[in-house]
């Protein structure tokens, strides 16, 4: 690998970074990229100029090919934006990059606090099922899931915490807490990176509005919605990302209602 042609094709990344800090505080802080190749984690950090090759990681596992993706590298005692080297030949992949930088985030500040608490995450981890984010059996052909899905862009702020209400007293607890968790974790990524892209003037990610055939990315195109609508209700809540997700749980009423 050579790793100041990579360098070279990181350089679009810091502008569109320093930019959009205008769409989230969370901009204003560094994060790590990784270039994922078989088992080797080739880390590059934030410098003035752009981002420069560091040092290189082992892995205990492989990093497919096409793997997007943000989780924590012992080595960094951060959480790392990991991509592999056919991402930088996409269009537009720093806005891939960012989405990433936002899960970031998340892990930096409330993610783990917030996802201890949920018991699906302590089912999970008790049973050492790592993969629940991804693998869960969420009921996607529930009726009160699909006429709320198929609704939300039409619903207003108020509409769609009834039906996360009614959702709630519907579904197993755990299948509630894993819809809220992916609204709260994708849901906030998609939302900024839309925001980004609108930003560029790039049409925005819609993957999962499929009216047919619901899966887990129906999750992060409702989540995507339903961040907008606490937008328009209360900007604050897109910087205080974990009051958010109480408002989302159903633990905590605005008070402008």
């Amino acid at each position: 690998m050579d790793f100041k042609e990579i360098e070279l094709a990181l350089s679009p990344v810091l502008k569109k970074k320093q930019e959009a800090c205008q769409v989230h505080s969370l901009f204003n802080y560094q994060y790590p990229i990784g270039i994922g190749v078989s088992n080797k984690l080739h880390v590059f950090l934030e410098q003035s100029e752009g981002y420069q090759y560091k040092f290189t990681v082992t892995l205990p596992m492989e990093i497919q090919e096409g793997t997007k993706a943000a989780f924590s590298v012992d080595k960094l005692e951060d959480c790392c934006c990991i991509i592999t080297p056919g991402c930088l030949k996409e269009s537009n992949f720093y806005a891939t990059i960012l989405h990433e930088f936002v899960h970031c985030y998340q892990d930096r500040t409330c993610e783990q606090d917030l996802k201890g608490k949920l018991e699906i995450y302590q089912r999970a981890f008790s049973s050492h099922n790592y993969m629940w984010e991804i693998n869960h059996a969420f009921p996607y052909t529930h009726p009160d899931y699909i006429k709320f899905f198929r609704n939300i862009s039409r619903l207003d702020y108020h509409k769609t915490m009834e039906a996360l209400s009614k959702l709630k007293s519907t579904l197993e607890v755990i299948h509630y807490e894993y819809m809220i968790w992916q609204i709260w974790k994708e849901g906030f990524a998609r939302f900024i990176e839309n925001k980004i892209l609108r930003m560029n003037r790039i049409v925005e990610n819609d993957g999962g509005n499929e009216p047919e055939d619901p899966n887990r990315t129906s999750l992060y195109f409702t989540g995507d919605r339903i961040w907008r609508q606490l937008e328009l209700q209360d900007a604050n809540l897109i910087e205080d990302i974990e009051k958010a997700f109480y408002v989302l749980k159903g633990n905590f009423r605005l008070t402008t209602e």
